[in-house]
């Protein structure tokens, strides 16, 4: 039953024109600002410990403006799942940085494409799918029901989907082996017991992912950095490619990690607002240190 009110709420939500869901979802986002949830606790804590530099004015209007752009990607999820691929596509007003994928690809040895929780990442997936041959690691969702139906929306564009489980890495590594193809990772969300290590991310520890530096290493891959600027007013989405930084290649497993992270962070210190800062980030601690996010 939930899966089917969760389908019809994204199919109702995608006849919405881009602009008045977003509206709507800005209303959404300050529901979650003024309500005492989870997700503004949360976003709360990563913007403490990540913006010490900020005042508590300037903190409070990030927690705000970040809610109310988590309200959007909510009510952004009809069009990217369910609307026709040219409709999507026409959302794209610009994309900066495209000549550094078009050349790592050209090195046919594989591109290791990173798209961090940063402004749509869902319609920077599409675009990639769209315009190459993809596979793309995901997370299934917790309620199997909707598994099938939201993979073959993601799909939809071109590009194929691996499931996070111990297959996954392994289609990953022949993609880019035997085809020299393209890969997508999420590289900021927690990874699992025993495949991460602990780097800084915005000067605090993070248990981070180690597969894409590793996949890179194996493979002479290159990585690149690519997320979707959301604009104002509903004008759509802008995106930016970005080549990694020479020290992603290090052979320091630990030096590497940490250049992946400092990119990330160059991406999201564009746009801070549009960040996910209400997943648990660092949940995990070094040490087994006290979980920022457990209320006093």
């Amino acid at each position: 039953m939930r899966s089917l009110l969760i389908k019809l709420f994204i199919r109702l939500i995608s006849f919405l024109p881009l602009s008045l869901a977003q509206r709507i979802g800005v209303l959404l986002g300050l529901c979650f600002y003024v309500l005492p949830t989870r997700l503004r606790h949360c976003t709360r804590v990563n913007i403490d410990l990540c913006w010490p530099e900020l005042d508590a004015q300037q903190k409070e209007l990030l927690i705000k403006n970040s809610l109310i752009h988590t309200g959007m990607t909510v009510m952004e999820t009809g069009a990217m799942l369910c609307w026709p691929q040219q409709r999507i596509m026409s959302l794209i007003q610009s994309v900066s940085g495209e000549e550094h994928l078009k050349q790592a690809i050209e090195r046919d040895k594989g591109v290791i494409l990173l798209t961090p929780h940063l402004g749509c990442w869902e319609i920077a997936g599409l675009y990639v799918g769209h315009h190459h041959p993809a596979t793309f690691l995901y997370k299934p969702p917790k309620i199997k029901a909707l598994a099938a139906w939201l993979k073959a929306a993601r799909q939809r564009s071109g590009a194929k989907l691996v499931a996070t489980n111990k297959l996954g890495p392994r289609h990953l590594l022949r993609v880019l082996t035997k085809e020299h193809g393209v890969i997508g990772l999420l590289p900021d969300q927690e990874p699992p017991e025993g495949k991460g290590i602990f780097c800084p991310f915005f000067g605090i520890e993070a248990n981070t992912m180690t597969l894409a530096v590793k996949l890179a290493q194996k493979t002479g891959a290159a990585i690149i950095f690519g997320f979707a600027e959301r604009l104002a007013k509903g004008r759509g989405y802008r995106l930016f490619a970005i080549a990694a930084d020479k020290a992603i290649y290090d052979a320091d497993l630990r030096n590497a990690v940490t250049a992946m992270n400092q990119t990330i962070e160059q991406g999201i210190r564009q746009v801070p607002e549009q960040y996910q800062w209400g997943y648990k980030r660092f949940r995990k601690r070094p040490d087994g240190a006290k979980n920022p996010y457990d209320k006093p």
